[in-house]
């Protein structure tokens, strides 16, 4: 079974503070989202154990939301200031989600497999489905070097879960996200009735 850890998004203004865990063994790393032409936010990388105090910091009220990402990309609260380092988001911040038998779920990956990480290159970092429960799909996000703001927007209007689900673009201001291999598929596929995989192969 595939690991995994827990994500908190907010956008900004949020308005009102998020009491998002920040305890021992939960906070695992937090980051700005700085302005990159689609205003500002935060994204908080937690443990799995967190999800429900999570869930409890952002229910998904159009501002912030708890989802499940691929634990590898995850990285720590050592993370150096990231280096024109941007992040692609397309995520339902309410409480909508496709499931991931869904043909438009399965398009989006084929076309994030086959157009979009071969558009990103050797830019590529990262890349994880969001999901806010075992069965359910409601957003992805890429991560990619750019060399400016207008470079990492034309890249991110490529990004194929803006077809599904509200999309922004990010700068990040610490590099929390780790560089994992481009996956080669078939990526957040389900095999065999088990939960779907958003790494690089089936396990």
């Amino acid at each position: 079974m595939p690991g995994w850890a827990t994500a908190v998004i907010a956008v900004q203004p949020p308005g009102h503070e998020l009491a998002v865990p920040s305890g021992p063994g939960h906070l695992l790393a937090h980051s700005a989202l700085l302005d990159a032409g689609d205003g500002g936010g935060h994204l908080w990388l937690l443990d799995r154990s967190a999800w429900k105090e999570a869930l409890a910091a952002a229910p998904g009220d159009r501002r912030a939301r708890a989802v499940r990402v691929w634990e590898p990309v995850a990285g720590d609260g050592s993370a150096p200031p990231a280096e024109r380092w941007y992040l692609s988001i397309a995520v339902d911040l309410g409480t909508s989600a496709l499931s991931f038998d869904d043909p438009a779920i399965e398009g989006a990956i084929k076309r994030m497999l086959a157009s979009y990480l071969p558009l990103i290159g050797r830019r590529f970092v990262a890349t994880s489905t969001l999901m806010p429960d075992w069965q359910s799909c409601c957003g992805g996000l890429t991560a990619f070097s750019a060399g400016s703001d207008a470079e990492a927007r034309t890249l991110a209007l490529e990004d194929p879960w803006r077809s599904l689900f509200p999309g922004r673009v990010f700068r990040l201001e610490r590099a929390i996200l780790r560089q994992v291999a481009p996956p080669s598929g078939p990526n957040t596929q389900r095999y065999g009735g088990a939960n779907p995989w958003p790494g690089d192969r089936f396990g």
